[in-house]
């Protein structure tokens, strides 16, 4: 699958995703799209964030949305997500510790 080159974009926010602190963004070497299986049997298309031997670093914590400037780019962002689906899917809870709901002290943070 192809990977793009990871240039964090202005104003970019690691809360959003996985990624488990600042200094695991600057492993950060690529990005693709991915198929994402969430714990209620929901599907989504997330961004994906890997390094440079092309290991899985982190999720998007929301699901992508195709967007662009012009048509053209709006086609571009399907067909890059369209090759990510060409991938296995991810499991959500594999990759994020959602909050624990019974006050355990569980932290939230990402497993990575």
């Amino acid at each position: 699958m192809p990977r793009i080159t990871f240039t964090p974009p202005c104003g970019f926010d690691i809360s959003t995703t996985t990624l488990a602190h600042a200094d695991a963004l600057d492993a950060v070497a690529t990005w693709g799209y991915r198929l994402v299986a969430h714990p209620d049997g929901s599907c989504f298309v997330h961004e994906t964030y890997y390094d440079g031997d092309d290991g899985l670093l982190g999720i998007a914590r929301t699901p992508a949305r195709p967007c662009g400037d012009t048509p053209d780019e709006v086609h571009d962002a399907l067909t890059l997500m369209e090759e990510g689906l060409a991938e296995p899917t991810l499991r959500w809870a594999d990759h994020v510790v959602e909050p624990s709901a019974s006050g355990d002290g569980a932290s939230g943070q990402p497993l990575l």
